[in-house]
């Protein structure tokens, strides 16, 4: 075959490809063979018709379209391979420009995506871990006490936060809308569940208590069937009970099961692990902003290509979550107000930033000459075959091994990045600027920042919920 090579100055390259007679009437060949297989050609058995009595049959045309089925194909790849182009996984635009009397194709081949990082070592950030609080600490022992929580009968009325065992049945025109027998119901304001006032309803309600009462069905409720009318409800109570938190004693930490024996024990725990994750957080913002600058002042060549092919997989993905949950693309696209083109466009950005972002940290792992040895890729391993979330894979592989590796190449690279950029303001400076602030200040501000943070996981078990609804 005889191949020309050509670059763009968009991250492409087209192979000018003539292929030779031979390789021509191998394929042409085959084309026969399949197409004599599967048609009755009169006074033939199939198969059995030569090569001259098919193409009278069917046409030249039409054996010779059979033919670039699988010609093409293998063109463009040995093509390719004699070219030694570095692959994408994006695959070429391939044109069919002459067939007679040669066969000549282009294909047009993305290359690898390229960034040229600017003078990132520039960069300075001077952000601060956040100094752990004692407001904090007694946040996470009250969701610890939380964790340990009961539900204690109370012979009293019900009202909000109580946990009520109820049988329900509600209707709408004489059809069923919800239904439970002995199902658990907690009371919380302003509960949508199953719509909104049916919480309230049953404030004042003790136990062996009954109600019956009509709420209105929101216009905008799932099921049409129902959407804008009324729903009538008969609620039956069989049990109140209200949430008994344990008291913070030593028993309680040694309950827990993780080795404490005291509450100072567990206070320090916590404590540690609110330190651990403010140095989580701190370096994660760190690596959001470095990346952030390394894309804004980085030169990019990208094929269109790859972009085009990157975004394919950001609607596929869109498509397959929403189609778990029976949703219709269309509709979708209908109920947030946007067009097929839109989306498309927005996938298009999405697909490319995300790319951006990769590649400088690539091109960061590639400028700082990381270092990663087979030990530290071993190490790592073990430390992931350790997680519930590794406990059942495969991780003695290559594939996997090169997987770690590259991770371990990007962890580094980063590493250097930050220790290069991350210049923090002098700490006692900072903490005489905030003695000047008033002790109410302080105060709300630390209320503020606690308010805003997630720390920890411990939580009361939701009750399940007492009413079905049909939707």
């Amino acid at each position: 075959m005889k191949v020309t090579r050509d670059d763009a100055e968009n991250g492409q390259a087209v192979l000018h490809i003539e292929v030779e007679e031979d390789r021509v009437e191998r394929h042409l060949q085959r084309a026969h063979q399949k197409v004599s297989a599967r048609v009755n050609i009169p006074g033939f058995r199939k198969g059995k018709a030569p090569r001259r009595i098919v193409e009278q049959f069917v046409g030249r045309e039409y054996l010779f379209e059979e033919a670039m089925e699988t010609l093409v194909p293998e063109a463009v790849g040995v093509a390719v391979e004699e070219s030694e182009i570095e692959g994408t996984h994006t695959p070429p635009h391939v044109d069919v420009i002459e067939r007679e009397p040669i066969v000549k194709i282009d294909a047009i081949l993305a290359l690898p995506p390229k960034a040229t990082l600017g003078d990132y070592k520039r960069l300075k950030f001077d952000d601060q871990i956040e100094e752990v609080t004692e407001e904090q600490v007694k946040e996470q022992i009250e969701q610890v006490r939380e964790s340990q929580a009961t539900w204690e009968p109370v012979s009293r009325a019900s009202r909000n936060d109580d946990l009520l065992t109820i049988s329900t049945t509600g209707l709408v025109a004489g059809e069923n809308f919800t239904s439970s027998e002995s199902g658990d119901y907690l009371i919380e304001a302003g509960s949508m569940n199953p719509i909104p006032g049916f919480a309230e309803q049953l404030k004042g309600l003790k136990e062996g208590g009954s109600r019956e009462f009509d709420l209105p069905v929101p216009d905008d409720y799932p099921n049409d069937k129902f959407a804008g009318k009324t729903a009538q409800f008969s609620v039956e109570v069989s049990a109140v009970k209200k949430k008994e938190l344990p008291k913070l004693t030593d028993a309680l930490a040694a309950s827990l099961g993780e080795n404490f024996k005291t509450v100072a024990e567990l206070r320090t725990r916590i404590s540690e692990n609110l330190e651990s994750q403010a140095k989580d957080g701190l370096r994660r913002s760190l690596e959001e902003k470095i990346v952030d600058a390394l894309v804004e002042d980085a030169e990019f060549v990208i094929s269109p290509m790859i972009i085009d092919h990157e975004a394919e997989h950001v609607l596929d993905d869109q498509q397959r979550q929403m189609a778990q949950y029976n949703i219709d693309f269309q509709q979708y696209l209908k109920g947030i107000g946007k067009t097929s083109e839109e989306i498309v466009a927005e996938a298009k950005d999405s697909a490319e930033l995300r790319l951006k972002r990769s590649l400088v940290i690539d091109t960061l792992v590639e400028t700082e000459k990381t270092v990663v040895s087979d030990d530290d890729v071993a190490t790592e391993i073990a430390v992931m075959q350790e997680s519930p979330q590794y406990a059942s894979e495969n991780l003695d592989t290559d594939d996997a091994r090169d997987a770690v590796r590259r991770i371990l190449h990007r962890r580094s690279a980063m590493d250097n990045a930050i220790e290069l950029t991350h210049q923090p303001g002098d700490s006692k400076r900072s903490a005489a600027k905030k003695s000047k602030t008033t002790k109410t200040e302080k105060t709300t501000t630390v209320k503020s920042t606690a308010a805003k943070k997630t720390t920890g996981t411990a939580r009361v078990k939701t009750p399940r919920r007492a009413v079905k609804t049909e939707k």
